[in-house]
């Protein structure tokens, strides 16, 4: 692989391996689930050759920020979590990687305290580099950034996590070859890549064996997975397959790749969750054409229905862009009523921001940032809505909850294969433990519910369930 050395790490010393002075690393993330996958992906490394991992912002002797650039925004918080890295102690080596030290290497190299700079194809190298790092002096900061380029290998670690999550990320895709006039990731990330089918058997297999029991298969473009004549639904299924895998959840997926056998796998996969993520982005056929997305209106809403249709208790959600380009009043009327129709269960609103080096800056007919807050506070509030009445109708049903995490109220957190944030009072530890809770009510889009002895059947409800201490027959949820 070929680094692009700039004038920062001229005359650099190679690598070497061996023991280093540098023995506390804390790590932090911004931006996608994929970029969380990559983040324990590093923490297992560090954590398997005897590194201590500890919190962020506590002291620590290397800081590592896994960056993000998906907006000007993103970029922000990138530096603003830079800087307070670099500021929690003098003393701490400082590593910025990512999209957003990809596309702004120079920027990033002049941020106060910086030490090392990686970019997305280089985060791997990083334990590696650390003698190298240790000899630098202040103020010179090493840089290792490839370029994207045509590269369709998949060359990265696997992304096994060190951390106490209760689940587990599967990356199998990178980059993305698709062309929308808002979206600067393909130019940060490179070409889509596909990780080898048994690459990811063999790390499905192994996170079992560590002993998680929910897998989330993730990448830029899921749906663009391929292994020679295989598609992604073949991995689906082949994943489906692996013995003692109890919940497979797919992360966002373009609409345009669900086909009608993804639907059948859900439907028919007792461990493959009813949970889909599609994103939208506008009801306007104009507005998805001048974003140049790959669908109609029409071609998402067929999508959405036949999903309903096979898999009536499924949780859909989709990203939603507001006040992107031409966007005019009857445009935004048109998503909001359709936000209200469509079966989907959530929504995630964002608004338009323009971004550097991508087509929609040229576009003619710019929003008013002003109106673009305000509509996308009418957006968030149907929303909520959605949200609200899509919880509420599991109310009174049973429901197997995979729990993560205690909340700061005491109660525990987990969810159900549909995606239902469901919270429970109990003093057992719950964490990483798949059991059966009576759904009672809804608060706020999460429902509070109460633990049930023995186990059930996916979505099921019975007499009587809503009633504490209630004891249900039956078999193993997904």
């Amino acid at each position: 692989m070929g680094y692009v050395n700039t004038d920062l790490n001229e005359g650099a010393v190679p690598a070497e391996t061996g023991a280093t002075g540098i023995r506390r690393v804390s790590f932090h993330t911004l931006g996608c689930k994929l970029n969380r996958s990559e983040t324990d992906a590093l923490a297992a490394q560090f954590a398997a050759r005897g590194y201590q991992i500890v919190p962020f912002r506590q002291p620590a002797d290397l800081a590592v920020i896994n960056t993000c650039t998906v907006t000007g925004e993103a970029d922000a918080k990138s530096r603003q979590a830079i800087r307070q890295a670099v500021d929690q102690s003098r003393a701490t080596r400082v590593a910025a990687m990512g999209c957003y030290t990809q596309m702004h290497p120079q920027e990033a190299a002049g941020l106060e305290g910086i030490d090392l700079l990686l970019g997305t194809r280089n985060k791997f190298e990083l334990i590696d580099l650390l003698p190298e790092l240790e000899r630098r002096p202040a103020g010179a900061p090493l840089v290792r950034i490839t370029p994207t380029g045509e590269d369709r290998v998949f060359d990265e670690a696997p992304s096994i996590s060190a951390t106490d999550r209760t689940r587990a990320a599967l990356k199998v895709q990178d980059g993305c070859d698709y062309a929308c006039t808002y979206c600067i990731i393909p130019a940060a990330r490179g070409v889509s890549r596909s990780r080898p089918l048994a690459d990811c058997l063999a790390e499905a297999r192994e996170l079992v064996q560590r002993g998680y029991r929910e897998i989330v298969l993730t990448g830029v473009n899921l749906g663009a997975w391929t292994a020679g004549n295989l598609v992604f639904d073949d991995l689906l299924e082949a994943v489906s397959n692996v013995a003692g895998l109890r919940r497979i959840r797919i992360s966002s997926i373009e609409p345009n790749l669900i086909t009608e056998r993804t639907l059948q796998l859900l439907a028919d996969r007792e461990n493959i969750c009813h949970h889909l993520h599609l994103p939208l982005q506008h009801a306007s056929d104009r507005i998805l054409g001048a974003m140049r997305r790959r669908y109609s209106f029409a071609d998402y809403r067929r999508k959405v229905d036949r999903a309903v249709e096979l898999l009536p208790d499924v949780a859909i959600g989709a990203d939603v862009m507001v006040g992107f380009p031409g966007e005019n009043a009857e445009d935004f009327e048109a998503l909001a009523q359709a936000l209200a129709d469509l079966p989907n269960s959530y929504y995630h609103i964002f608004r338009y921001s323009e971004r550097a080096g991508t087509l929609a800056t040229a576009l003619a007919g710019s929003v008013d940032p002003r109106v673009r807050r305000e509509r996308a506070q009418v957006l968030r509030e149907i929303a909520l809505e959605k949200q609200r009445a899509f919880a509420r109708r599991f109310v009174g049903q049973t429901r197997t909850v995979y729990f993560e995490s205690r909340t700061g109220e005491g109660r525990w957190s987990g969810l159900t294969g549909n995606y239902l944030r469901v919270l429970v009072s109990s003093s057992d530890d719950m964490a990483a433990q798949l059991r059966p809770v009576a759904l009672l009510r809804e608060s706020g889009g999460s429902l509070h519910g109460a633990l049930l002895q023995g186990t059930l059947s996916r979505g099921a409800s019975l007499p009587g369930a809503s009633l504490p201490g209630a004891s249900l027959p039956g078999t193993v949820a997904a």
